[in-house]
């Protein structure tokens, strides 16, 4: 798992995938900070089933100021505390061990929200608990197979399709 972009580009993620995780692949990495840009400096980002934290880890490398990431594993979590201490960026990371939506915080705003869920679990309970913080973005991975469920306060951008991916992306509803 190698960061694809920003000032991290090139450094691995240490440690192995852990089972039942399935991390983005490069080639959607890449195409997904093609569309949100390469610069994403002073965002703040909440990263829900962050897995290892590999696309948080690209947010940070390309400039968000943090990263807000639940994951409900306590052993993933842990690696994800051990990837940001060995990349450098612990102290813009803040990990909450839970299960969304429950563990989604209750206030706040984050410019870009980073979802992906397991494949065959629904992502409408996700994204409705998180539109009320959703700022700039708020991408959904999906896989290809699945469409992109339409969400009271968010706006439907565009869905692109990457081999067997999906990425949907969203903004905050303005009527």
């Amino acid at each position: 798992m190698r960061i694809t972009g920003g000032r991290l580009r090139g450094r691995v993620l240490s440690g192995r995938v852990p089972a039942g995780v399935r991390p983005t692949g490069s080639r959607v990495r890449e195409a997904l900070f093609a569309v949100l840009g390469q610069d994403l400096s002073g965002l703040e980002v909440l990263d829900v089933f962050a897995g290892t934290g590999l696309l948080s880890f690209e947010s940070l490398s390309r400039g968000a100021e943090r990263a807000v990431l639940i994951e409900r594993s306590r052993k993933n979590a842990a690696g994800i505390r051990a990837s940001a201490k060995a990349l450098g960026v612990e102290d813009r990371v803040q990990v909450v061990v839970g299960s969304s939506p429950s563990a989604i915080p209750a206030s706040g705003r984050f410019d870009l929200v980073l979802m992906d869920p397991p494949y065959g679990e629904d992502p409408f309970p996700h994204l409705l608990a998180v539109a009320p913080l959703a700022g700039w973005r708020v991408v959904v991975e999906l896989p290809d197979r699945v469409d992109a469920p339409l969400v009271p306060g968010l706006e439907l951008l565009q869905v692109r399709a990457y081999g067997g991916t999906r990425l949907a992306l969203y903004t905050e509803r303005s009527d």
